[in-house]
């Protein structure tokens, strides 16, 4: 549908159910819109309007209400034909420009405060899904003894994401020898891409008459039993009551049921941000597109930020479908700017 298909008119009275169903979350009346606005008409003439809104599938009223509300297809149109970018506060510039320079280098802790930051400014949900270490390349490993028969390992790629496990040994390791296998990878394996890590020892130890084969293969062994270069996608999660607050939640216990199960089970959520990994701009998934999953409720409006070195991950927003998209837009489009400098350096 081309916005040729509205005339100004027309335009103009969607938009404004568009911006009073925002900022009100009730169905909006041809009286309403009368009152707030200087169409120069009747309501009656926009009761008309709205029924040609309605017919084209933009609009529709609930249940025995007169007033009417955006459709899922009027959300789509909105954003894809009639959206205006927003502008941001200079105070809301300043908070997400200080992303550029973070008072700190671990990583976990720079996406935790991007999602906190991101639900805050757009009172919504921030989600950021943090790449997979495998993406990036080796920088270090520490084997740090508990027990005798356990140890913590904590490794760390040179894009400064960590992931750290704690192994059972089937029988104790001297401290020496737990020295000479971190010794032995920090040595052989920095600057190497994670995923090839694996292939490249088992490589090795098929020259079993290399003198560094038994090292070689306990370093192998401890690697594959604490699944350091195996992780699943890793969801940050940051607001999710506040969604939960908004008044069409409040109203209605089945959409809370769907929303937080939703939040707290990830799965699909992940699913939805990590078919964004290779977008090349804003993606927004509005309410029955999510279809399948208890997000139907739901916007998510997201981006990829990409950290050095090729990794990628995504940041967003989830929120109603009544939701300010040009200026969570916007929010989501800058923060994943910053994101992405806090780890160029």
């Amino acid at each position: 549908m081309d916005t040729t298909h509205l005339r100004s008119r027309t335009y103009r009275i969607f938009e404004s159910i568009i911006q009073a169903h925002v900022e009100s979350a009730c169905p909006v009346g041809s009286e309403f819109l009368c009152q707030r606005n200087r169409f120069g008409v009747s309501p009656a003439t926009i009761r008309n309007v709205m029924v040609e809104l309605e017919g084209l599938g933009l609009i529709t009223h609930p249940h025995t209400s007169a007033g009417r509300v955006p459709t899922d297809r009027g959300w789509r149109y909105y954003v894809d034909l009639l959206m205006e970018p927003s502008r941001l506060r200079p105070e809301e510039e300043e908070l997400i420009e200080g992303f550029s320079e973070p008072e700190t280098d671990d990583a976990q802790e720079i996406l935790s405060l991007a999602a906190r930051l991101l639900g805050e400014l757009t009172d919504g949900a921030g989600v950021v899904l943090v790449p997979q270490l495998s993406q990036g390349s080796y920088r270090y490993l520490k084997l740090i003894r508990v027990t005798p028969e356990e140890i913590v390992a904590v490794l760390i790629s040179s894009e400064g994401l960590v992931r750290h496990t704690r192994m059972e040994l089937a029988e104790a390791l001297a401290e020496e020898e737990l020295a000479r296998i971190e010794h032995l990878l920090n040595q052989e394996l920095a600057g190497m891409p994670l995923a090839q890590v694996q292939g490249y020892l088992q490589h090795v130890l098929m020259g079993s008459e290399s003198p560094v084969y038994p090292l070689v293969k306990r370093a192998l062994t401890l690697l594959s039993l604490g699944n350091l270069l195996e992780e699943a996608a890793a969801l940050i999660l940051e607001g999710s009551s506040r969604v939960l607050k908004a008044p069409e939640f409040v109203r209605d216990m089945e959409r809370t049921r769907r929303l937080v199960r939703a939040l707290e089970e990830k799965e699909d959520l992940i699913e939805i941000l990590r078919r964004d990994l290779s977008a090349d701009t804003i993606k927004i998934h509005i309410g029955s597109e999510n279809r399948g999953t208890p997000l139907t409720d739901c916007a998510i409006v997201a981006a990829p930020y990409r950290l050095r070195g090729g990794v990628n991950g995504t940041l967003g927003v989830v929120g109603p479908t009544r939701m300010n998209y040009p200026r969570v837009t916007a929010i989501v489009h800058r923060m994943a700017q910053a994101v992405g400098r806090a780890f160029e350096g």
